[in-house]
């Protein structure tokens, strides 16, 4: 083979587009014939290897269940929170509004099916035989998971079906002369992609993350050319600004800003976990009074958690059967968040209170006392231990004594002001000093213990009902102990000054406006994201689905192949590993022996550039989609998790093989014959 290399002023340089110059990845139209066979062979074999009750079946999977459970909300119009993003639902809520097919789960097997095709012309894209490109196709279809996708309504099938068409466009790219319509034709393929497949998963941000560091390494290709001009550098980079960053991120707002928009029927499941501003736009602005007053009862909701109300039930603590448990409920509209508001010193009879100057409005910087609604018992702290935290600087919280009783030191709490979300342009005013519902973000200390009264993420043992631990500390954490009075009820039944809360905001007028205002969308797409994440880890997939033992262990994703995948297929799951392992010891052995002093000119090959290019991608993109995982707080970590990482890895193991068939056929066909035979003798 001729050397492409062109003469710099000092050595021989690759050109960018050294690939097309040596026609490696040019794709025919048999190529593409065969991708489409592929869709085709792919989707009718599997239609027909099950029978037609199997495809018409009930929805009789978790995962089907619950994403044709989402669909039906979203075509409802109704609210609710889901771990993913919100393009997967929409796609299948579009297709069953329009009746385009009557079976859902075609959808999934057509997506599959065109995931194969894709990856083939991936292979030849990087210039694999077809052999090899045909047995990259065989180990992904006879994954267990893979296949199992495939007949079912799945929200993975979509994400890896854009998975594999942005490989294909970016290594497209990298292989064609910049400007041309064919590299703009890939480049819009790939913004687009890349913004449904973040708007999919979150992993596709990953995704995200890896692409732009492909572009990075051919802009360092481009002006390593000595041929290119300023302006076509210029040029590259301002096509790839808009396409792989402004474009992708405008479809992810987009596919949010339509789902925030739709959301027009409140459902409580949902909504109990999204704070009041996002409640309002749900169900209506709400009336509060301007003030606290002394007598009031309340609802005290923990902003650093999911629904976070404080509650306290007759569950006595193991430890002191006269001490009642306080934690924070899940649990919206329950008696046991309610709490009343006492004076520390003052016995008030409101059956004496005739109009508001006799009501006592409370103030920061002053006691109170809050006794539990339906117990009757008050809310103290003492130096008992928590029955999570046992560190020395954590009190234990818990309702104590009776209705009669009046409490001391203990039962005594200061309100200290963190926050007044409506007055942000901090003007000062007589009103500032009271403390005022759903506006005041507080925090509560502990005259008698001095302690903040703080919640975190660890859930209580299963005779806690797995809620949320409450416990009291010495300088607290502030984002902790932050609590906002959410719904007020007076003792009294005159009429007092009320105001009108809509999305944070005092809302003068007589109705609620449904048109989303840009600070308002960023703020309700801040929560709502920030909620999903919450959701995930701790609501979904949380501590309560475990057994009391295991409520504090946190499993670590292991690489493990799947049960139901065929013998021959651990081969090809672990070779991809071991495949990626020897690239690196290659790679080490380059730059062990790299001299860059030396005058004399490299042997060039185009095999072994390709091989190690797309090597290093291969590396790189399998850790980027594994890593992450490693630091999952929860246990639904499955085998189909692995997929971005899995393809990857075939891809170094099928180059690898490509690179080793072309280099040395003979050793090649002696070890595809053995490896054959051990198939075969495992078998027997």
């Amino acid at each position: 083979m001729v050397d492409p290399r062109l003469q710099g002023p000092f050595r021989k340089y690759l050109p960018y587009n050294i690939f097309e110059q040596c026609l490696i990845g040019q794709l025919t139209t048999f190529d593409y014939i065969f991708a489409s066979l592929v869709v085709v062979a792919n989707f009718t074999f599997v239609w027909k290897s099950h029978p037609s009750s199997f495809w018409t079946r009930p929805w009789d999977n978790d995962t089907e269940q619950e994403l044709f459970g989402y669909i039906r909300y979203r075509l409802e119009k109704a609210f609710y929170i889901h771990e993913l993003p919100p393009f997967t639902v929409q796609l299948y809520s579009i297709i069953e509004r329009l009746n385009i097919i009557t079976n859902l789960r075609c959808v999934s097997l057509f997506l599959n099916s065109s995931t194969l095709a894709f990856l083939f012309l991936v292979l030849r894209r990087i210039d694999c035989s077809y052999i090899i490109s045909t047995a990259g196709l065989l180990i992904l279809s006879n994954w267990g998971i893979f296949r199992k996708e495939g007949t079912i309504l799945s929200f993975d099938s979509l994400e890896w079906c854009l998975f594999s068409i942005i490989l294909y466009s970016s290594i497209t790219m990298s292989r064609m002369k910049l400007g041309t319509a064919k590299w703009f034709a890939h480049l819009i393929t790939l913004s687009i992609s890349l913004g449904l497949a973040i708007s999919s998963k979150f992993i596709g941000f990953l995704t995200w993350g890896f692409v732009i560091l492909s572009l990075v390494r051919q802009f360092d290709k481009l002006i390593s050319d000595v041929e290119i001009t300023t302006s076509q550098i210029i040029r590259f980079v301002i096509w790839n600004l808009l396409f792989a960053l402004i474009v992708p991120t405008s479809i992810f707002t987009l596919s949010y800003w339509n789902l925030l928009s739709n959301f027009n029927v409140d459902v409580p499941e949902y909504s109990k976990y999204m704070t009041t501003s996002f409640k309002s736009y749900l169900r209506g602005s709400q009336l509060q009074p301007t003030q606290l007053y002394y007598g009031s009862t309340i609802t005290l909701r923990h902003l650093d958690s999911m629904a976070g109300y404080l509650t306290s039930h007759e569950i006595p603590y193991p430890s002191d059967i006269h001490e009642n448990l306080v934690a924070l409920s899940f649990k919206e509209f329950d008696a046991d968040n309610e709490w009343v508001v006492e004076h520390p010193t003052m016995k008030l009879n409101f059956s004496e209170i005739h109009h508001i100057g006799q009501l006592i409005p409370v103030e920061f910087d002053h006691d109170i006392k809050l006794r539990h609604k339906s117990t009757g018992q008050l809310l103290r702290a003492s130096t008992a231990k928590p029955p999570i935290s046992e560190q020395d600087y954590d009190l234990r919280i818990s309702c104590t004594k009776n209705s009669e009783y009046e409490g001391g030191m203990d039962e005594r709490w200061n309100v200290l002001l963190i926050k007044d979300r409506t007055n942000d342009d901090n003007k000062i005013s007589s009103d500032d000093k009271y403390v005022k519902p759903l506006r005041s973000e507080i925090q509560l200390y502990n005259k008698g213990q001095r302690c903040g009264l703080l919640s975190h993420d660890l859930r209580l043992p299963k005779w806690g009902g797995f809620e949320q631990e409450v416990l009291c500390m010495e300088n607290p954490v502030r984002s902790r102990t932050s609590f906002l009075i959410d719904s007020v009820r007076l003792a009294v039944d005159f009429p007092i000054p009320m105001m009108k809360y809509y999305m944070d905001e005092i809302n003068s007028s007589t109705e609620d406006s449904r048109t989303l205002s840009c600070t308002q969308f960023v703020r309700l797409l801040k929560e709502y994201i920030f909620k999903q994440y919450k959701y995930n880890y701790y609501v979904k997939y949380g501590k309560s689905k475990v057994n009391s033992e295991d409520a504090f262990v946190v499993e670590k994703w292991p690489i493990t192949v799947d049960v139901g995948s065929p013998v021959w297929f651990k081969f090809a799951w672990y070779g991809s590993i071991l495949a990626m392992f020897i690239f690196l010891c290659v790679q080490c052995n380059r730059m062990v022996h790299w001299n860059p002093w030396s005058t004399t000119e490299t042997v060039f090959s185009i095999n072994w550039d390709i091989y190690n290019e797309f090597g290093w991608e291969c590396t790189v993109g399998w850790f980027l989609h594994f890593y992450v995982f490693t630091m999952s707080p929860h246990f639904n970590l499955k085998s189909k998790l692995y997929f971005q990482s899995f393809i990857f890895s075939e891809l170094c193991l099928l180059e690898s093989l490509n690179v080793f068939a072309k280099q040395h056929k003979t050793i090649f066909s002696i070890t595809i014959l053995l490896f054959f035979t051990s198939i075969v003798l495992l078998y027997k």
